[in-house]
């Protein structure tokens, strides 16, 4: 007898978590994590404050740039010294831009900042009408960014709007911009490509899910996946030319290099596949896989585990690991190396490339980890939970139906002695 959740959306059955939970000590964050991933939810927009690290940071000149969800952006030096801090009324989970000498980042408190990069003074900001977890990217003279107020903003350099493409859902893809066309994905579950001089629709490829994170790009075709099993590559008219299965889905940004894709999974894998769809080897984790970087031969990435990892792009192989205290979902950095990344656990770390050893690391102001507030996910999607016999289901096994939307109805029947108990309301259940 096993646990299915049920989207009734699509119909799809969902086998409870495989989420190995034995690595965490905060059982709050642990008893979320499990949900999250069982049920498919999207955190995106529901991280807490907290002293924990998200985005995947930028260095530059001898500097690290990097925003944390205690609300604050960080400079440090490459030897791991504080040079300058800002404070925002947000988390901050945007990627940071360089363009020019400024820093530019997005908030959760609605606002797209750019702060000048020697010194951390605020040069403008501006005001989105929702929350900006993407990172923005630019051309040298304009500045695109997604929100989820459903809107793809367009900005000169001194901050002022030039246009905006508005979706029928949030936007959390980073948007890309090659040969200038500008490629974003949306929560209405389409991928949009956009004049990236006027913002005007060339065209928009459908998928079945939400579209999540980064894009990789490889002869011409857009890698990209969302929060299904299959990740999709699109040449620049907008016609599918690849696709690839995964037994769980890949919301993370895929990565593209020398002919190679790397497609990082909730099925615990990082996979390495030919572009004709061909397997070349994938590397197992203990858990979800989170966003790769490749640097001289290796692959660097970090799992909700605990673990960072770096295993040779061209065979799998593991090279090494290294534990830290709590998931590790930013994107690593290699630079003159060493390896930078923030952690979960509320540290920066800086590693050794060629072993994990730790280098230097930074502890941000909030010594408490970031939570994911479950109730801004949940009423987004419908779930039944059900249970199917592995030979014949038996009429006394449990069956009960939940609707997330708004717990307004949990049935329960128990067939061995127990009543029926049907609790109606907002307020939880018994």
């Amino acid at each position: 007898m096993r646990k299915y959740i049920m989207d009734t959306d699509t119909g799809e059955l969902v086998s409870e978590s495989s989420f190995d939970t034995s690595a965490f000590h905060d059982i709050e964050l642990t008893q979320q994590l499990n949900e999250t991933l069982e049920l498919k939810l999207d955190p995106s927009w529901a991280i807490t404050v907290g002293g924990s690290i998200f985005c995947k940071p930028v260095v530059e000149n001898g500097m690290i740039y990097f925003g944390c969800c205690d609300k604050k952006f960080y400079a440090l030096s490459t030897e791991g010294r504080l040079i300058w801090d800002f404070e925002t009324d947000g988390v901050i989970l945007s990627s940071p831009c360089i363009v020019g000498e400024m820093v530019v980042f997005g908030s959760y408190d609605c606002n797209l900042y750019a702060l000048e990069k020697s010194t951390g003074k605020l040069l403008w900001k501006f005001p989105a009408e929702d929350k900006i977890f993407s990172k923005p990217c630019t051309d040298g003279k304009r500045i695109y960014f997604g929100s989820k107020d459903c809107n793809l903003y367009c900005i000169d350099t001194e901050g002022k709007l030039v246009w905006k493409f508005r979706t029928n859902g949030p936007i959390e893809t980073h948007p890309l911009i090659h040969n200038n066309i500008l490629y974003f994905g949306s929560g209405d579950r389409n991928l949009y490509a956009l004049d990236v001089e006027k913002g005007i629709l060339l065209w928009k490829f459908a998928t079945k899910s939400t579209l999540r994170a980064g894009f990789g790009v490889w002869n011409d075709v857009i890698y990209f996946a969302g929060m299904e099993r299959t990740l999709y590559g699109v040449n620049t008219d907008g016609k599918q030319v690849f696709s690839f299965a995964m037994n769980d889905y890949g919301s993370n940004s895929i990565l593209a290099e020398n002919g190679i894709i790397y497609i990082p999974s909730r099925d615990n894998h990082l996979y390495a596949v030919k572009t004709n769809g061909e397997i070349l080897w994938k590397f197992k984790a203990a858990n979800a896989v989170e966003a790769p970087t490749f640097h001289k031969g290796v692959i660097y990435f970090g799992s909700c585990d605990c673990n960072l990892y770096a295993v040779d792009a061209f065979s799998g192989n593991l090279i090494w690991k290294f534990s830290s205290g709590n998931i590790l979902v930013s994107t690593p950095v290699v630079c003159n190396g060493v390896i930078y990344m923030g952690g979960w656990d509320c540290n920066f770390y800086a590693l050794s490339a060629s072993d994990g050893r730790v280098v230097w690391k930074f502890r941000t102001s909030i010594s408490t980890v970031s939570k994911f507030d479950m109730e801004l996910m949940r009423p987004q999607r419908q779930f039944k939970t059900i249970w199917i016999s592995e030979e014949e289901e038996k009429p006394e096994e449990k069956k009960e139906e939940r609707e997330l939307s708004d717990y307004g109805k949990i049935e329960s029947d128990y067939t061995a002695g127990l009543s029926k108990d049907y609790i109606k309301g907002k307020k939880g259940y018994l």
